[in-house]
């Protein structure tokens, strides 16, 4: 059952064509992985389907419903979400209340008491809840920032570079992690590091010059000539 649709998706900045008649869509209980060159379309496509930018043309549906022009709240609403290349969490704040600002914008129909317990002790958090949202780890932030999307109860969440800036030994944590995720909620992924994609990826969509240039199972991906060639290189062939 298809879960996010998008066909036909454009946007341009300035005369520039960031995206160029995307069409891609996940299914329900598929992590959908995203890569690409800079500047080939990846976070515009998030930020699109997000509702943090207007398309230009194309048409977007989740979970059977129209989302065209909605906004980042109304999307968290009905089920999708999504976390960030820079880790966003309110600095000067608890970690105890960066979640319950998370949890107001559903007016707590979320998790329950007994559900959040159980994420926070998952997310190794629970130990850490009277602390400011600014001294944590980087690691600890972008669980916490997982966590406040996970309060609101997603079918989907989108995860724009999630290991980046990890240590290696975080990175390896982190991918546990998601693996684990994807028994909670669909999962998008954008990464350059090709270890999460290959591992956490049911499939995979390639954008280059703001194009879709392949869609398939991440192995075929890893042959694809065009792929090889502009953006993973030899080593990956």
């Amino acid at each position: 059952m298809k879960l996010l649709d998008v066909n036909g998706l454009s946007k341009s900045f300035g005369g520039v064509a960031a995206l160029r008649q995307v069409e891609g869509h996940s299914v329900v209980g598929e992590t959908l992985g995203m890569i690409g060159p800079n500047g080939s379309g990846k976070t515009t496509f998030v930020n699109i389907v997000s509702g943090h930018v207007r398309p230009d043309m194309g048409s977007l549906t989740f979970d059977g419903i129209d989302i065209a022009g909605k906004n980042p709240h109304q999307l968290a609403a009905i089920g999708l979400c999504r976390t960030y290349q820079a880790v966003r969490v309110f600095s000067s704040l608890s970690t105890q209340q960066n979640i319950d600002n998370a949890r107001l914008l559903l007016n707590h129909r979320g998790l329950d008491q007994a559900e959040l317990s159980e994420l926070l002790d998952w997310l190794k958090l629970d130990h850490v809840l009277g602390k400011s949202a600014g001294s944590l780890t980087l690691f600890e932030q972008r669980r916490l920032e997982l966590l406040m999307r996970l309060v609101l109860k997603p079918k989907l969440i989108m995860l724009d570079e999630p290991v980046g800036g990890l240590a290696v030994t975080e990175v390896i944590e982190m991918i546990q992690l998601l693996k684990q995720l994807k028994a909670r909620c669909s999962i998008f992924v954008i990464e350059h590091t090709m270890r999460v994609i290959k591992e956490l990826a049911d499939r995979v969509m390639v954008l280059i010059a703001g194009e879709k240039v392949a869609d398939g199972p991440p192995l075929d991906i890893l042959k694809n000539k065009r792929v090889v060639d502009e953006y993973l290189g030899a080593q990956h062939a």
